[in-house]
């Protein structure tokens, strides 16, 4: 017997076996690894429960939250207004009500960013100006926005099960944006630079913080929505991307592989816990996967029905890529090779296409590049050459070469599953989830076999070769530098993904025998971790408590200095604005976190402050004066991450010489106060 070309003896004797084999050992071993619920979790989602018996509403704190929400909405709207005045000019006509919202939020969003940057940089980021901006850009979109509103309509409505999943794992990651930011990064500069330019009432160049000057579009919406509100509100920025991916993974399963509708691939985007775990957090992720996947779907659109406003629309995305991380260089090198491989016979038209698309990306990403090359020296700083504040060292301090995984074969084979498990991931910002690996090997069947690959639309080879060119891309990263190996530097590529595998998925109906359904049994195994991964989600959730702090019942400070993840550093922060004089500078060392300081505190980014000065000026004695001349008067250690730094013998940000850097302690420092064995802090003996 054989249907679609190859024998179901060979595939349910052999293959069939092998893969459903693969999926259960795929499952078992992530869960082993990243268990839903442990006796700890347990015991402490317990305490949380029992607390609640205690909850009282603060119509004050509830009334903080609301403005939080309505604030972020209020300049969304904006965004979207200012986009379909663009999408007038832009938009082609065979696009969708669905693929209008999605692009003219993408396109509003550049605007506004490139604006609040013009601002900035004009020195006009006083509170009353970027206020009167947001007013103005309301006032002006609201015309198009009531006539959009008029005509929108929504997809095709899911099972009500997909609806209530939905709704909570999108309303859990919602109240944890709600709470006080505590994530590495945003203490560190997503956040830390925007509060720097708004208390300097302008974006200035004299901050030794080196991811300042990566490009930094989202984070000047994050500056917008701090100078009318709050942090939170910063942070609600990024969360509103997770119903733009929503909608952007749905619009590509009906649009690029014609899909009755997308559910599926929203499910299998949702169940990644990297995205509901970076979703709450003022991070830039979110919103790059975002632009990226438009950037492809624009090009899919165009591949179908050539009109060039497409292709102009991928190349606009690609330069909206471009302006939120370097990484993101991938997206439109694919999209050019893409077009090369195609028109190379036919230079004319290649060289036509390729403006069409290059042009506006880089029109688009140059002002970052340019204002990079008026601070540094370096249009693509820290990276390809030095500048300000940057030298050799620094650079091997920051990329760390030599300490990847190398040419090692066994490990570059096994390196999916390493991946999977978190083995060696070295930003901890969240997991894959095991379905990538565990549906890898349909992945493999349809890619390389004349079965699968005979039904296939554009967009499956297309966006299935992305997501291969980006994985090949990290990892020859991941080769040569052990930071590189994060899970969260691939998430455009899962994302891309989604619909793809969900495109797999209902094609293998036509695969279904009578005794067996491989299509059923997959769904099957789809809704378990769909289960599994919300009891792990609720169990963090659980474990956060955002309800205390949401409904009044746990100050902001409180909240703060009892998280264990910024307790200490948030401790230490506050002696220093209530008990330094306002004049004092404070250098924190192996420390990059400095958010919540107010005074001028000075963050050790690469945490290798006091390395390099020791490679610059060698003696105890003349880093101290290489101090002073900063103008530093006090010192934060953090003691706890020096020795972890040390046991882990990070050469390059630990200092080379134990003694001297004791002597520098013992001679030129005082004690000032001490949190355990956690942070130092000392007073610089002039």
């Amino acid at each position: 017997m054989k249907q679609g070309g190859f024998s179901f003896r060979w595939w349910h004797l052999v293959a069939l076996p092998a893969f459903i084999a693969w999926l259960f050992f795929s499952l078992g071993a992530y869960y082993v690894a990243h268990k839903p619920l442990d006796a700890t979790a347990v015991q402490m989602i317990s305490a949380q429960v029992a607390s609640w018996a205690d909850f009282s509403f603060s119509g004050t704190a509830l009334w903080r939250g609301l403005l939080d929400v309505v604030a972020a909405i209020w300049i969304w709207l904006a965004v979207l207004g200012v986009g379909l005045w663009l999408w007038r000019w832009l938009g082609p006509a065979d696009a969708t009500i669905g693929e209008v919202a999605l692009f003219a939020f993408g396109l509003g969003f550049g605007v506004v960013g490139l604006l609040i940057l013009g601002v900035g940089l004009a020195g006009w980021l006083q509170r009353p100006f970027p206020l009167t901006l947001l007013i103005i850009l309301t006032l002006a979109g609201l015309p198009v926005l009531i006539r959009f509103g008029r005509q929108l309509r929504f997809p095709q409505r899911p099972s009500p099960l997909i609806i209530l999943y939905l709704a909570l794992t999108i309303g859990l990651a919602f109240t944890v944006a709600l709470l006080p930011p505590t994530s590495w990064d945003s203490l560190s500069y997503h956040l830390r630079g925007p509060w720097l330019y708004l208390q300097a009432g302008q974006i200035y160049a004299d901050i030794d913080i080196f991811s300042l000057n990566y490009p930094f579009l989202l984070e000047m919406l994050f500056m917008l929505a701090m100078a009318v509100r709050s942090d939170i509100t910063a942070q609600l920025m990024h969360f509103f991307f997770i119903f733009l991916l929503v909608g952007l993974v749905y619009q590509v399963a009906v649009s690029g592989f014609k899909l009755r509708d997308g559910w599926t691939a929203v499910l299998l985007l949702l169940v990644t816990p990297l995205v509901w775990q970076l979703a709450p957090v003022a991070y830039n992720d979110l919103a790059l996967a975002f632009t990226i996947l438009a950037s492809l779907l624009a090009f899919i659109r165009w591949h179908e029905g050539q009109s060039t406003h497409w292709l102009l629309l991928s190349g606009l995305f690609s330069g909206l890529a471009m302006s939120l991380k370097y990484t993101s260089f991938v997206a439109p090198l694919f999209i050019g090779l893409w077009l090369v491989w195609q028109h190379w016979r036919q230079p004319r038209q290649l060289l036509r296409l390729g403006l069409i698309f290059a042009v506006p990306a880089l029109l688009v990403a140059l002002p970052w590049f340019v204002k990079n090359w008026a601070f540094t020296g370096n249009p693509v700083y820290p990276f390809v050459w030095d500048g300000r504040y940057w030298d050799e060292f620094r650079s091997i301090a920051h990329r760390a070469p030599g300490t990847g995984i190398g040419w090692d074969i066994p490990a570059l084979l096994t390196l999916p599953y390493s991946l999977t498990l978190g083995i060696g991931d070295n930003s901890g910002d969240g997991q894959t989830g095991p379905l990538y690996l565990a549906l890898l090997p349909l992945l493999l069947f349809y890619a390389l076999s004349r079965f699968g690959r005979r039904q296939a639309p554009f967009a499956f080879h297309f966006l299935l070769l992305f997501a291969l060119f980006q994985y090949a891309a990290w990892v020859v990263g991941v080769i040569d530098s052990a930071p590189l190996r994060q899970a969260r530097l691939l998430l455009p590529a899962f994302v891309v993904l989604c619909p793809v595998l969900a495109w797999i998925i209902a094609d293998l109906q036509r695969y279904d025998h009578p005794q067996f359904s491989l299509q059923r049994f997959i769904n099957l195994v789809l809704a378990v971790v769909i289960l599994f991964e919300l009891v792990t989600q609720a169990g963090q959730w659980l474990s956060q408590s955002p309800l205390a702090f949401i409904t009044g019942n746990q100050l902001r400070e409180s909240y703060l200095a009892h998280n264990p993840s910024v307790a200490y550093v948030y401790r230490a922060s506050q002696v220093i604005n209530e008990t330094l004089p306002p004049q004092a500078v404070v250098q924190f060392l192996w420390e990059p976190r400095t958010y919540y300081c107010e005074l001028d505190c000075r963050g050790d980014h690469i945490l290798d402050k006091y390395t390099f000065l020791e490679y610059q000026y060698g003696t105890a004695n003349r880093i101290a004066q290489a101090l002073a001349a900063e103008g530093v008067t006090h010192l934060l250690i953090f003691e706890q991450g020096l020795a972890f730094l040390q046991e882990a013998e990070a050469v390059g940000v630990i200092p080379a010489e134990e003694a001297e850097y004791e002597r520098f302690l013992a001679e030129h420092t005082r004690p000032v106060q001490q949190w355990g064995q956690v942070y130092t802090l000392v007073e610089l003996i002039p």
